[in-house]
């Protein structure tokens, strides 16, 4: 198509060049032709690395031929460049913006250079008879504002396409973080369960062998689930460099109901849940919904003594949409995980995330003990 449209461009000039009567010399139409077919050609984008080179000969060819062209004996009074002139002006400035939006700057700084000087002399190609003297200047001058109107639009589409560069860049670094927060929280969520499962694998091993495989079996279920964790987030790292999207879903309201199952099963049977969202809920609230209950119950899993109960609730409170998850120890047992010396980054992400859905994130102890996690969702 940009062929296409490059060759009709090449065509239209060279009849409307033609229809001139008499003709322009060849020393202007010449030059004017070869700066039209550069101008369609440098819009494809494998002639681009050749984009600096084709500008800078258009302009040595232009103001080479537009001397001769003015040292030539027999001009004939009257007869100008015509529309060839303006052909070729319109075909340097476009040479002269593209080159400045895409060349690199050692190259394309001669380019327009030349290109400059070439647009500038085309000035005298419309005047007749020749000018001369300080008539010449003061024409050429005014001729070359449009090669600095070219340049500034160039300059000004360089500046675009580089921010759009570093918004993409950008985008995929907060995504490589996301992806890294994701990882946190699913594999670590799993990696809890089976940590807590080997504990009652080992004391039910000697005592109820049967109980003791089901706990080997759960175990193997939460591996393999972390497993697919983390392959599904390098799958999503990798296709950030440029592979195809990946069409598999993140868990959303609908997850949740398995995840308290196995969460339950794991050593916390008192675990209710109760998800009573009046309307559909927004694909990234659903999403952060799911992630905070997991950091949640893998907090419990970790901090929480043998026995808690724990209540989950995803409801609406005056047109928001609010998920708490809360913990209550039962008795002053130890808890059934060592805590970590420093503290996690889970929560800290969360907060940034529903943060930026315009929501608000709170966690801290209960009043009458345990643990809370709230969020609103407007």
């Amino acid at each position: 198509m940009r062929l296409l449209a490059g060759g009709l461009v090449v065509a239209g000039s060279l009849a409307l060049t033609l229809a001139i009567r008499p003709l322009p010399s060849p020393l202007v139409v010449g030059p004017a032709m070869l700066a039209a077919v550069a101008m369609s050609l440098v819009w494809w984008p494998r002639a681009r690395p050749f984009l600096a080179a084709v500008t800078a000969a258009v302009g040595v060819i232009g103001a080479t031929c537009t001397l001769a062209w003015l040292v030539a004996p027999g001009i004939t009074p009257g007869i100008a460049g015509g529309p060839s002139t303006y052909v070729h002006t319109v075909a340097v400035l476009t040479l002269v913006t593209l080159t400045v939006r895409w060349a690199p700057v050692r190259q394309a700084v001669p380019a327009v250079g030349v290109a400059a000087i070439s647009e500038a002399l085309l000035a005298l190609q419309i005047m007749h008879p020749p000018p001369s003297g300080l008539e010449a200047v003061a024409v050429t001058l005014f001729w070359s504002v449009g090669t600095a109107g070219a340049t500034g639009l160039g300059a000004y589409l360089r500046a675009l396409d580089r921010r759009r560069v570093e918004a993409v860049r950008q985008a995929r670094r907060t995504q490589r973080l996301q992806l890294a927060r994701d990882l946190h929280d699913f594999v670590a969520h799993d990696v809890s369960a089976m940590v807590i499962q080997a504990q009652a694998a080992q004391i039910l091993l000697d005592r109820d062998p049967a109980e003791a495989a089901a706990a080997l079996r759960a175990i193997e279920e939460d591996g393999a689930r972390a497993l697919a964790s983390m392959d599904r987030t390098v799958r999503m790292l990798r296709e950030l460099e440029g592979e195809g999207a990946s069409a598999e879903p993140l868990p959303g309201l609908d997850g949740l109901p398995d995840l308290v199952r196995r969460f339950a099963d794991a050593g916390f049977p008192d675990t209710d849940m109760r998800i009573e969202p009046s309307g559909p809920v927004p694909r990234e609230v659903a999403t952060t919904i799911y992630r905070i209950v997991v950091e949640a119950l893998t907090n419990v899993r970790k901090h929480a003594p043998a026995g808690s109960s724990v209540a989950i609730r995803v409801s609406d409170e005056t047109g928001a949409v609010v998920v708490t998850v809360a913990d209550h120890a039962r008795d002053q047992a130890l808890p059934r995980l060592q805590s970590a010396e420093r503290a996690g980054v889970g929560l800290v992400g969360l907060a940034e995330r529903v943060g930026a859905l315009g929501g608000e994130f709170t966690s801290g102890r209960a009043a009458g003990g345990g643990w809370v996690v709230k969020a609103v969702f407007p």
